[in-house]
């Protein structure tokens, strides 16, 4: 189990206190924890606005939804291949009912987390993160169970990263931020890397770049790729096949339609994706774009403005920066013989 605590100049305000029996469960108590439904965000004391509470619950729910394809690598996990990442958000006032009385933050965080687990054997499948946030104890302390594979060095950079955040009461902001940095982290520990080689792209280990010949740009044109396709053969897709019908398409235009690498490739090109997805949940850059896109989403065409302004702001000035690496990325990728 891994341990982080963080110790905040942040300002008192005395209102009730709890300890670790007595503050509810989310999920079991919503309306106490001060959500309209079950969920994994708990404020009794109202320190965020119900609209902050629920934003935060819903990007949870959210992110955990990015992580839950992912199969767990722990082996105590191996007899629950459908164990997702867990996190739970507990913000109080203060622990416990002594005015300025030191507090074990820590020690409330591990009994919180056990009895949210009901108390499990330490052996069982444990990907649980619990973050506390206690404003008079001015303390954030983020307690992660063994399976999550979520180191304390993590946890450390996921409260850095945001520690402007709680310093200034922005208390959401700081809690959410940490939240990315922690998911982030899980899809890269649990992602297991597709075999590099003959069979098809993957991620040559050596040099740390993908080798995947770049999509839409075979080296040698198949057979299959040659013949036209006649009208009876197109079916219309189904809204519940599109994203896989999407990276079929990817791994075809990548590897050709060799059924015996089939899987391999379809596997390759959903490996690739969500290490990409993973990594932009806690980019700065990225979101800015979307931050400035929900911020001014009533203006028509935001969107198209946002990524103008990403282009000159980073990406023109990355595309130039790394103009040699990656000419020579996708020489490679294109004159691979095989998938």
């Amino acid at each position: 189990m891994v341990r982080l605590l963080s110790l905040l100049l942040l300002p008192t305000l005395a209102l009730a206190q709890y300890n670790s029996q007595t503050y509810p469960d989310p999920r079991l108590d919503p309306l106490q924890c001060g959500l309209a439904f079950p969920g994994t965000v708990c404020d009794p004391t109202r320190i965020l606005s119900d609209d902050e509470r629920g934003k935060i619950a819903q990007r949870i729910q959210q992110l955990t939804s990015v992580t839950a394809p992912i199969r767990n690598t722990s082996p105590s996990c191996a007899l629950r291949p459908s164990a997702n990442l867990e996190i739970f958000v507990a913000v109080i006032d203060k622990i416990g009912s002594v005015p300025h009385a030191a507090v074990d933050i820590e020690q409330f965080a591990n009994n919180l987390k056990r009895k949210y687990q009901n108390f499990q054997d330490v052996g069982v499948c444990d990907t649980s993160v619990l973050i506390v946030n206690s404003r008079q104890d001015r303390q954030v302390f983020t307690v992660a169970g063994r399976d999550a594979k979520i180191s304390k060095a993590t946890l450390r950079k996921a409260f850095e990263r945001n520690v402007g955040h709680f310093k200034d009461g922005r208390y959401a902001l700081g809690l959410e931020g940490m939240i990315e940095v922690i998911v982030a982290s899980y899809g890269n520990a649990h992602i297991v890397q597709t075999p590099t080689g003959e069979n098809f792209g993957g991620f040559d280990q050596t040099h740390n770049t993908i080798t995947q010949r770049a999509a839409g740009a075979p080296s040698v044109l198949t057979t299959d790729a040659k013949q036209i396709v006649s009208e009876r053969e197109i079916v219309e897709i189904e809204e519940a096949d599109k994203v896989w019908v999407q990276i079929m398409q990817l791994a075809l235009a990548r590897c050709g339609s060799d059924r015996s690498q089939f899987t391999g490739s379809v596997r390759a090109v959903v490996e690739e994706a969500m290490q990409i997805s993973l990594a932009l949940i806690s980019d700065s850059r990225y979101n800015s774009i979307e931050e400035e896109v929900d911020k001014h989403k009533d203006i028509l065409g935001i969107r198209e403005q946002a990524w103008n302004s990403a282009a000159s702001s980073f990406l023109l000035p990355l595309y130039e920066k790394y103009n040699g690496k990656m000419r020579l990325f996708v020489s490679h990728a294109i004159y691979r013989s095989k998938c």
